[in-house]
């Protein structure tokens, strides 16, 4: 899949892990926009990664894949894009994300 290979060719490689200790990694970095276990998902290929992400540090990667994708790209917290929730339809599951490529890069 070419999307989930161009994921992989900026570093997201999936179930990527930011830090052993989210305490600790958000002490490092008190200014970043943090979700520990995020789902990415897009319309056209439902969720294709899942990891730790830094959106203060991945957003404009992430944009850059949006555009080379051409499509927008949604991140969605945890339990927004896995068990019970995993078969929800795609409208259903981009109205929970907590952000896309589409907006500014997230600060604190």
């Amino acid at each position: 899949m070419k999307t989930l290979e161009s994921f992989k060719a900026k570093g997201f490689v999936i179930g990527r892990m930011l830090s052993f200790s989210k305490t600790q990694y958000r002490n490092a970095n008190p200014n970043s926009v943090v979700y520990f276990n995020a789902n990415i998902v897009t319309v056209n290929d439902g969720k294709i990664w899942y990891g730790d992400i830094d959106l203060t540090i991945d957003g404009n990667k992430l944009k850059e894949l949006a555009s080379e994708l051409n499509q927008t790209i949604f991140v969605l917290k945890e339990m927004d894009c896995r068990f019970e929730t995993a078969n929800e339809s795609i409208n259903e599951t981009i109205k929970k994300a907590v952000w896309d490529t589409t907006q500014e890069i997230p600060m604190k």
